[in-house]
């Protein structure tokens, strides 16, 4: 089974990832990892506003897809993969050829994804819920080579919602999302 995880900034993609990788075997790829390791080569810092541009032109370049194609060239056969940090519709097109592959949207209320984010203080994060809606817009184009992750969004087959801050009530909720997929 190959999950993608989608969805707004800090709703849980990454906590979810890390619960399905931990506890299921999954084998975990970041698109964004994948921007850091070329951002890496060639001496640029990885603040959130340089992997923006820097994926931007990146897909510019090497098409739409980019990404999604070299994590998939990464896959064996038999295998399970959760992959996270998909901010394209064409990524979403590319990982939706291969057979087994799922698209999970991650949601929560805005508040609350605001209410996390200044828990986590990550440099760069926005420091007012103006700012942060602001910074979402811009990662929610609709058109051209930047991050779409509204449509994202809208091309999941599944929206799963953390709308809780208790961990426990969350490996539960995974736990039931993941035992419907596998009956399918």
């Amino acid at each position: 089974m190959i999950i993608g995880l989608t969805g707004s900034y800090c709703s849980g993609k990454d906590t979810v990832a890390d619960y399905i990788v931990k506890n299921n075997g999954f084998t975990h790829f970041s698109l964004s990892d994948e921007i850091r390791l070329l951002m890496k080569e060639q001496n640029i810092e990885p603040t959130r506003e340089n992997l923006i541009k820097f994926g931007t032109e990146l897909r510019q370049n090497n098409g739409n897809g980019v990404l999604a194609k070299s994590v998939i060239k990464k896959f064996q056969n038999g295998k399970d993969y959760c992959i996270t940090s998909i901010r394209h519709s064409e990524e979403v097109k590319t990982f939706k050829t291969i057979k087994d592959f799922i698209l999970i949207n991650v949601d929560a209320p805005q508040e609350l994804r605001f209410a996390r984010m200044q828990t986590r203080k990550r440099p760069g994060d926005p420091e007012t819920l103006e700012k942060f809606i602001e910074l979402e817009k811009k990662e929610s184009q609709s058109s051209g080579s930047g991050q779409q992750v509204a449509l994202c969004c809208q091309m999941a087959d599944i929206t799963f919602v953390n709308d809780t801050n208790d961990i426990n009530t969350l490996h539960k909720k995974i736990d039931e999302l993941l035992n419907g997929l596998k009956s399918k």
